[in-house]
């Protein structure tokens, strides 16, 4: 499945690089990309952080977390990085097609990624989904990094929690529709794994985090309604 990925990535080298975090410690590089293999399976949150550590470290002033089970329409990482963001953007994802989840975060469009057509609009959101989620060095350093221990072994729920921490720093939580992904779903999270199985432990870890951190009514943190701006009409300082 990354082995898919990779080339789409790639199309824009021009504004990316790659890095794989290999956590089994067996992954066969595809061209270019950079891999690299912590030892012991990190998890998503802790593959995520690793990377975005290894990236602000060496100098990159955005980073992004991003699955394998995905596909990416043309000029997607030109478009989380669209200069006309608002200026104090801080998290920055794409729509999608997956229906879990945010569901703000679901695209009007429902197609392959590769037939995409940009729209020139964007979101301000509470959060979003973790398959996707590019930081700015800024939110990294303001906010720190994905909470590892809280919630539980799959991860569900510290994305929520770092939208919370990133935008109680002073930054913008946004998503933008010149950017898409299919997301193919759980693919690699079941892949020994028992579907419902793994909803129910990842499901149990989102609810018992949040409310360890949150308390009873954290789910009144999200309530805010997202309302749709055009791109051309803020430009980003």
């Amino acid at each position: 499945m990354t082995h898919d990925l990779i080339p789409e990535i790639l199309r824009e080298s021009d504004l990316v690089d790659v890095l794989v975090v290999d956590n089994r410690g067996d992954y066969v590089p595809y061209e270019a990309e950079r891999v690299i293999t912590p030892g012991t399976n990190l998890g998503w949150a802790g593959g995520s952080n690793l990377g975005f550590r290894i990236a602000f470290r060496e100098g990159y002033t955005h980073a992004m977390t991003l699955n394998n089970d995905t596909r990416l329409s043309p000029g997607f990482f030109a478009g989380v990085l669209d200069e006309r963001l608002p200026g104090d953007a801080g998290l920055i994802g794409p729509v999608y097609d997956d229906t879990g989840g945010h569901g703000w975060q679901k695209a009007e469009f429902d197609g392959p990624a590769a037939e995409y057509e940009p729209v020139d609009r964007y979101w301000q959101v509470p959060c979003f989904d973790g398959t996707a989620m590019m930081i700015s060095a800024g939110a990294w350093e303001a906010a720190g990094e994905l909470d590892e221990r809280t919630f539980g072994k799959y991860g569900w729920g510290a994305n929520l929690d770092w939208c919370l921490r990133v935008a109680d720093a002073g930054f913008g939580i946004y998503l933008t529709e010149m950017s898409y992904m299919n997301h193919l779903g759980r693919k690699t999270a079941t892949a020994n794994t028992h579907n419902l199985r793994y909803l129910f432990d990842a499901i149990r870890g989102l609810r018992g985090g949040m409310s360890t951190v949150y308390g009873r009514k954290w789910r009144d943190k999200f309530k805010q309604a997202p309302e749709p701006r055009a791109l051309a009409e803020e430009v980003s300082a």
